[in-house]
């Protein structure tokens, strides 16, 4: 007789051979670059999927790194570090940390089935404005399904997934917080895992896996050269966004000599940025080009708007975003904590000029 594990990975290995129908759909109406994208995306996949659910598990939780520059998924942000650990609802957990120059830090709870499928909304969202802190930044905060006290949060019974995520002004020249997660339920030793606990982590990472290529990639038929305009992110959206944000998509194809001049104001907010991605949502070559900029480095207008430029040539301006050598993808906008739904985006495409080259 097959071992199950055997059985779950000839299942998952058919759900990887297939992955590329996804983007391979003349529906989707990729380019060549897109379509390539989407290869190289199916590996940065597959490890995610490894690192979420078979090194992690609900009663043994650990913070798995969500992405680095050269390992990207699920919308990704340059001036962000997220990191993932599966819980359960029936447990109790002890999340310690130390926070030092981060703009924004959170704690957001997902609920649905524990099986790796889409999250169906947040059960949860614990922001740096609800935790109660020293002076020196510790703090040490309870999700539990009897919360009691001060900095202790409730856990409801379907929560299967926890992101935190952290942003900053200056990313890589600043100070990510201490973080470390500790289930106080979990009191035995963890055995090797059997065929039966294997196989079930093969079809979780499987169904995982799946259900990501279905919102990759994104809609080719967002605007062109324009933006949506921004929306909340609600609570039974689904998927694994977060309630602090606010988002706005756009999508350009540009040629050599042509830039998109993007105009917009911003109401009072913990974060803004605009960054590139590509089809995937994965952030561009941020190791090599500059293709973000945020509330911290961005020069504003003298009446307190913004203008960007994006142009795949450089360009002598303030607020220049690269397209890191992409022809066309994503521009895309968020929000942390704003006070009120920014206006949306408007864009002018130009043509270079000597004063701009």
């Amino acid at each position: 007789m097959a071992h199950q594990s055997k059985v779950a990975l000839d299942q998952f290995l058919e759900v990887i051979k297939n992955a590329d129908k996804t983007f391979l759909d003349p529906d989707k109406n990729l380019d060549e670059q897109g379509i390539v994208d989407g290869y190289r995306h199916l590996f940065h996949l597959l490890r995610t999927s490894i690192d979420f659910y078979l090194f992690n598990d609900p009663i043994n939780p650990e913070f798995m790194l969500l992405a680095t520059p050269d390992h990207k998924v699920i919308g990704d942000n340059v001036d962000a570090v997220y990191y993932f650990t599966q819980v359960r609802g029936d447990q109790e957990y002890i999340i310690k940390g130390r926070r030092y120059d981060s703009c924004y830090l959170s704690f957001c709870l997902y609920g649905g089935p524990p099986n790796g499928e889409l999250a169906e909304r947040v059960t949860l969202n614990i922001n740096h404005t609800d935790i109660e802190f020293d002076t020196d930044g510790n703090f040490e905060i309870k999700l539990t399904p009897d919360p009691k006290r001060k900095n202790e949060f409730k856990l409801d019974t379907d929560s299967v997934t926890l992101f935190t995520r952290e942003y900053f002004f200056d990313r890589f020249n600043s100070h990510e917080s201490d973080l470390s997660i500790e289930n106080t339920k979990a009191n035995e030793t963890p055995l090797p895992l059997d065929d039966a606990a294997l196989a079930y982590r093969i079809k979780v990472m499987s169904t995982f896996f799946e259900q990501i290529t279905w919102i990759s990639p994104l809609p080719v038929e967002f605007p062109l050269n324009d933006f949506l305009p921004p929306f909340p992110f609600e609570a039974d959206q689904g998927g694994w966004g977060t309630v602090d944000n606010i988002y706005c998509f756009g999508r350009y194809r540009l040629d050599d000599n042509q830039y998109l001049k993007i105009r917009f104001t911003s109401p009072e907010c913990c974060y803004w940025g605009i960054q590139t991605w590509n089809y995937l949502m994965q952030s561009m070559d941020y190791k090599n080009y500059k293709v973000c900029i945020n509330k911290g480095t961005a020069k504003p207008n003298k009446d307190g708007s913004y203008t960007a430029y994006l142009s795949n040539q450089p360009m002598v301006v303030d607020n220049w975003i690269s397209t890191a050598g992409y022809k066309e993808a994503i521009i895309f906008c968020r929000w942390l904590l704003a006070e009120e739904l920014p206006e949306q985006p408007t864009v002018e495409l130009c043509e270079m000029t000597e004063e701009t080259e």
